[in-house]
Parts: structure tokens; sequence; C-alpha cells
């Protein structure tokens, strides 16, 4: 198997864990911040549903995002627009799906190209670190809503 495919199948499952998992709290905690210090399950949802547009551009073009004011802007108003978490879902299943082609299209020969990005000030990492920047991130969102069901006293596995 292909580096690039083990990365889409993960990639996919993590979508459908954290969908599942945000579809499983009750609509009225949606908006729940825990301690009024973390995210709530619908602002952690908004950005999966649009992070698939934040990461395509990377993976396609090979070029590091613009990440000025008005970028920060624009990703702001973008993840406002999903208002709902079933508009979060199909959302974060568009963009997923879009990005898992570009993954799957990713050349072998360039696993290995090193790309500087402007997170945390900036940092290097491989083209296949990349490739996986969507996954890694959804997981990452998956283990907070978790959190924030165990807090609602929810102890289902969804």
């Amino acid at each position: 198997m292909r580096y690039q495919d083990q990365v889409v199948r993960s990639t996919q499952k993590a979508l459908d864990d954290v969908c599942r998992a945000a579809l499983s709290v009750p609509s009225d905690r949606l908006e729940w911040i825990p301690m009024g210090d973390a995210r709530s399950v619908l602002s952690q949802m908004q950005e999966v549903a649009t992070a698939g547009t934040w990461f395509l551009p990377i993976v396609r073009d090979r070029k590091p995002p613009e990440f000025d004011e008005h970028a920060r802007r624009e990703a702001i108003r973008l993840r406002r627009s999903f208002d709902t978490i079933e508009k979060c879902v199909e959302g974060a299943r568009d963009t997923t799906s879009d990005l898992c082609r570009a993954i799957a299209a990713f050349p072998d020969d360039a696993l290995e190209d090193e790309m500087q990005l402007p997170f945390g000030g900036g940092v290097v990492m491989t083209m296949a670190d990349v490739l996986g920047m969507h996954y890694w991130n959804m997981v990452y969102h998956l283990g907070q809503i978790n959190q924030i069901q165990l807090l609602l006293g929810d102890r289902e596995m969804h």
C-alpha cells in the first residue's frame, strides 16, 4: 500500500469518528464551553468543516498558505457560516473528500520535499507530514469532543 493511500484511509476514518462523536452530543450542549476556557463542540466542528479547504492548496499546489490578518479573518468568517453540527458534518465530508483526492494523487517522489509553514512562528515539515495534518487535526478535536462528552456524563463509546 502506498503511504498516500494509508493517509487517505486514516483521514476518512478520523472524519467518521469525529462526526459520529459530535453528532452524539446533546443539541443543547453543542455550544457549551467547559470551564469557560475551552472550545465548544460546535467551534471545533466548524474548524473540522473548513480545515480541508486550508490544507488542500498546500497539498495540491505545494506552497504554504497566506497567514496574514486578512486570511485569518476570512477563515473565521467561513467557519462561522457553519452554524449547525449538521452543516459542519456536511462541510467536513465535502472538504475532506476533495483533500483526500489530492492526497491520493500526490507523487511518491515528492514525499520528502520540505516546506516551511507559517504555523507556530514557522515550522518546516516534509510533504509526507503535511499530508497527515488534516488527519492529525481531526483526531485532536475528536479527543476534545470525547472529553466534553465525559464531562457531560456520557460514558458511551460513540
